[in-house]
């Protein structure tokens, strides 16, 4: 986890926010681990720089543990970017938010 003091982290999630929601909408994809030769979006060229992903992780495992199954990962992804631009000094804004269907990586 990064510590308290480090706004490099906002930049992190907007990269990752942006790179998951961009192209086909908000699915989490960005965070799928490649399986069996299949090459995930998480592996892609573009991608292999992101950071951050551990901290998105750590968030999932311990929001699991308070409650299970209850908020989707690409929700994960857009509510940390949106808290972390706040707590940066950016602007506050609202997510409208709904269940998706995708609750693991």
């Amino acid at each position: 986890m990064p510590s308290r003091g480090d706004r490099s982290i906002t930049i992190a999630l907007l990269r990752i926010h942006f790179h998951d929601c961009f192209v086909r909408g908000c699915d989490a994809s960005v965070l799928i681990d490649s399986t069996n030769g299949r090459r995930s979006e998480k592996d892609a060229g573009p991608n292999l720089t992101v950071r951050g992903n551990e901290f998105i992780d750590e968030i999932k495992t311990r929001l699991e543990i308070a409650c299970p199954s209850t908020v989707s990962c690409a929700n994960i992804i857009t509510l940390t970017t949106r808290d972390a631009v706040a707590l940066a000094g950016g602007p506050r804004y609202n997510v409208p938010v709904r269940r998706l269907v995708r609750t693991s990586f």
